[in-house]
């Protein structure tokens, strides 16, 4: 049976979580009544959501629930919650969120966008130029919060841009029209048996589920595409659609577009960073498949305002400059210390980073000893749980020492601000990363820099 068969009502444990959210969203952007709860919500989320009507309760508690209701719940929600109990006890339908999601976009085509790197930023890219183009038309479901319209979901009549998620199978209740896979890499192995080969296969089965696929040259490179309708985009001279950055500035990039090797248009593109400059080269290869003129797409990504945590400035003046990022992976630390030294070639690069979850931490501990390479110094702060248990040796304070090629030094989060006022200087840039709670002390670092620089 499906969620919305006959029910009128439905309830979301963990409504706050970026994609519950959206999909709380969705659904009442579709008549039905929606609330839920969140053992820890975030403010912003939790406004959005009040301002579209969805009441959101703080804890869990299984005497909420009424008979009409059905119960969604994501892969952080467990089994034994007090409110998945009450709703078997009631003999309610319990539905994770990807099923649900499948359900209300049943009747809409859709573009998703997946991978293990890049999928929030080219998510929103390519939903922000479509819905200019072709209006209400467009939806967005994103995993992140997007600067321009200050949510991470907008309704759509035909069509919807969604994100979908890897990390635990999930995107294969799907078959979009058109798919867009970014990256592949060493993550949420814990969900394949431990094995990237595991990971790899549940992509290369994505490719099989209906419409035209393209993809990141790198992801190219990792799957077997044999058989299969496949479009492709990168630097490389032998993709479909190939971007060559031309110019950088404190902003973003100016690209060549070239479609099978012909230079076909100059763009800019109004962000910094490798990887989103070249994933920005996917909206193009959409627009050709919905018969989209390139240049009307090149002028409209020159409004892109981003994405929320994704090289996001939080504070900018000549003398000082601090950036939050959801980076939490090796590579992507990797990349974003690159990248801002090259964009911005500031004096010293001081980097605060929270690792988030201690299986990824544990996976993949030797790439974080080496990951901040290019950085001055590193404040290193205690692993986000992420609701998993600790596990035993896997502590920030033995990552500190361990970690090569920069200056670590272990501190507690609350201490962060002052550690950071102490020390540092006119022509220093802080990079504050990860995908956990640490975005919740950058209005305070923010705060105690312009009391010293009178800004």
């Amino acid at each position: 049976m499906s969620p919305g068969s006959c029910n009128r009502s439905y309830y979301l444990c963990g409504i706050c979580g970026i994609g519950m959210s959206a999909l709380a969203q969705l659904i009442k952007s579709q008549g039905f009544d929606v609330r839920g709860s969140d053992i820890s919500p975030q403010e912003e989320v939790e406004r959005i959501l009040y301002s579209q009507g969805i009441e959101v309760f703080h804890g869990h508690d299984g005497r909420r629930l009424k008979k009409n209701d059905t119960v969604i719940i994501s892969e952080a929600i467990d089994r034994d919650n007090p409110e998945i109990r009450e709703a078997e006890n009631m003999g309610l339908k319990i539905w994770h969120r990807a099923q649900a999601l499948r359900y209300f976009l049943r009747d809409k085509k859709i573009i998703a966008i997946t991978g293990t790197h890049g999928k929030t930023t080219t998510t929103y890219i390519i939903a922000r130029v479509l819905r200019e183009i072709l209006g209400e038309k467009v939806g967005m479901i994103l995993g992140g919060i997007a600067v321009d319209y200050g949510n991470n979901f907008l309704p759509g009549k035909e069509l919807y841009v969604v994100e979908l998620d890897e990390s635990d199978g999930s995107f294969l209740n799907f078959h979009p029209e058109i798919k867009v896979i970014t990256s592949i890499d060493c993550d949420h192995l814990e969900n394949y048996g431990d094995n990237f080969l595991m990971l790899k296969k549940s992509f290369e089965q994505f490719l099989t589920q209906g419409g035209i696929n393209i993809l990141n040259e790198e992801s190219i490179g990792v799957l077997d595409t044999s058989g299969r309708e496949v479009m492709s985009y990168g630097c490389g001279n032998v993709v479909n659609y190939q971007g060559e950055i031309v110019e950088k500035d404190l902003r973003g990039s100016k690209l060549h577009l070239y479609k099978n090797s012909k230079k076909v248009l100059k763009y800019y593109f109004p962000l910094i960073g490798y990887k989103l400059a070249i994933n920005s080269l996917s909206v193009f290869a959409i627009g050709d498949l919905l018969g989209l003129n390139l240049n009307l797409i090149a002028e409209k990504i020159r409004i892109l305002k981003g994405v929320e945590r994704r090289y996001e400035f939080k504070y900018l003046s000549p003398e000082i400059k601090l950036i939050e990022d959801y980076a939490h992976h090796p590579r992507e630390i990797s990349e974003v210390i690159t990248t801002v030294k090259d964009y911005l070639r500031p004096q010293r690069l001081i980097v605060v980073f929270q690792p988030h979850r201690y299986t990824r931490t544990r996976y993949l501990w030797g790439d974080f000893r080496e990951c901040f390479k290019g950085s001055d110094v590193l404040l290193l702060t205690d692993i986000y749980h992420a609701f998993e248990n600790p596990i035993p040796g896997i502590e920030s304070p033995r990552l500190a020492e361990e970690i090569k090629g920069v200056e670590c030094i272990y501190v507690k989060k609350n201490n962060i601000p002052e550690h950071l006022l102490q020390m540092c200087k006119l022509g220093d840039i802080i990079l504050i990363l990860g995908a956990g709670d640490i975005n919740k002390i950058s209005h305070l670092i923010v705060e105690k820099i312009k009391n010293v620089f009178n800004r």
